[in-house]
């Protein structure tokens, strides 16, 4: 599990700018490297498939349609997502491995099962026009997406980020060279190789997950038992995946901010295509953000608690403390510097990326608020992560809670405002949330010596 962590000090320990620059370019590709696949992938595949398509409506339907099931996927599994992990953790650290894949597989059938029967309906309903094979498609990528993201942030947390990337980059190459061969049947062309992408990087996953952790059980549901699970960790993680789309929906389904596609299906021009750039924006500070809780966060906060367990004295407990408070700040300090840096880079280059995706310039105002609301995403998900570290699981509830609620209500008010208020709504609940999770933090880390020996 520390192997990562392993690799990293041992770049930076040459103490060059070379090595410096190698362990930034791994860390981004390691903790940026699946968002950034799908996401490229995605506005790659409407620019390669363009020229060989009689109509280019069915890929921009096809982009539309995988952005929905991709959110309403990770919303259902938020439910599931930190509640598994943390389950999973929990029976590490007892030893009891044999527990680990079957709860896993159990976990994830239960999410795909239900996904299944949810995308099911809702297609049946809703894209009758369609004909059943589409129908089909529609319900099988989205119960795989379910698969994915709960396999997925399960062996994150065991570090196993290279089989990811790897994974990811194999899936989704597979969808764009089939999809160069299939787009000929149209819609459903596309939706069969994006299909068959998923499942090549579904079963990679599985199968890696299956390899490395034995167990004499092939299902167990073991985190139906109340005693063993924390109900606060099943909402935090619904709230924060409801709160990264909701203003999303907002601008799909608000009459004169979005389009028809297929169905009841809506996209917003004026809103999605900046947010797909924003997003990439914030690939440095992902990077700089996972170096320093890997490297050097992991390892004050193991010192710190490995003391207090071996019964070191006080003095050095508390300087142990104090150097792990020290550490936490610096990661979500140096984490705002890097993404500084480079929301200025892009802010000097964004003709220059507008014009490149062939994105009309009218979208620079737009992009460049989004780009500062992912930035103040990127600082409130290091103070999630730190919250979580610190195992303070109603204070990651309650500012996620506070992060859906605020990014819902304060983007239907900017965008009653008018067209030059629009992001801005995402961009202040998202200062909010910060301010509310920063003070959550910060009054924990000031009593963390109490609290360690209080209630530990």
């Amino acid at each position: 599990m520390a192997g990562i962590s392993f690799e990293l000090r041992k770049v930076l320990r040459e103490r060059t700018l070379g090595s410096i620059a190698k362990a930034f370019g791994y860390s981004t590709i390691l903790s940026a490297g699946p968002y950034l696949i799908s996401i490229i992938t995605l506005i790659s595949s409407y620019y390669l498939l363009s020229p060989i398509v009689n109509d280019r409506k069915i890929i921009i339907q096809f982009q539309v349609i995988v952005t929905y099931l991709v959110a309403f996927s990770l919303i259902l599994t938020g439910f599931s997502q930190l509640m598994i992990t943390r389950f999973i953790a929990d029976r590490i650290f007892e030893r009891r491995y044999n527990l680990v894949l079957p709860n896993l597989l159990g976990n994830m059938i239960l999410n795909m099962g239900i996904g299944f029967i949810l995308s099911l309906l809702f297609s049946i309903f809703s894209f009758k026009d369609q004909g059943s094979l589409f129908i089909i498609l529609f319900s099988f990528n989205f119960t795989l997406f379910c698969g994915i993201w709960i396999i997925n942030i399960v062996l994150s947390s065991l570090k196993s980020y290279k089989f990811i990337v790897l994974s990811f980059a194999v899936g989704y190459l597979t969808f764009l060279i089939l999809s160069l061969l299939l787009v000929k049947f149209g819609l459903n062309g596309v939706m069969f190789s994006f299909f068959l992408g998923q499942s090549i990087l579904f079963l990679m996953l599985v199968s890696y997950m299956i390899k490395n952790h034995d167990s004499d059980n092939l299902l167990r549901f073991d985190f139906f038992d109340k005693s063993q699970i924390y109900i606060s960790l099943i909402f935090s993680g619904f709230f924060y995946n409801l709160g990264v789309w909701v203003d999303k929906f907002v601008f799909w389904f608000t009459p004169f901010t979005s389009i028809e596609v297929l169905g009841p299906i809506k996209s917003s021009l004026v809103y999605d295509i900046p947010m797909f750039l924003a997003y990439i924006s914030i690939a440095p500070g992902m990077a700089i953000f996972f170096l320093k809780l890997e490297v050097e966060f992991a390892e004050y906060y193991d010192r710190y608690y490995r003391s207090v367990r071996e019964g070191a004295t006080l003095p050095k407990i508390f300087e142990y403390g104090d150097e792990m408070i020290l550490s936490a700040r610096n990661v979500i300090l140096d984490t705002m510097r890097i993404q500084g840096i480079a929301f200025v880079i892009f802010l000097l280059f964004d003709k220059f990326l507008l014009s490149l995706f062939k994105i009309s310039l009218l979208y620079i105002p737009l992009l460049h608020i989004l780009m500062l609301g992912t930035y103040l995403q990127l600082v409130f998900m290091s103070i999630l992560a730190l919250l979580n570290y610190f195992d303070r699981r109603i204070e990651s509830m309650i500012s996620s809670l506070i992060f859906a609620v605020s990014n819902f209500i304060f983007s239907l008010i900017t965008i009653y405002l008018g067209p030059y208020y629009y992001g801005y709504g995402f961009v202040f609940s998202l200062l909010v949330s910060n301010v509310v999770a920063i003070i959550l933090l910060r009054r924990f880390l000031n009593e963390v010596h109490y609290r360690t020996f209080m209630f530990v």
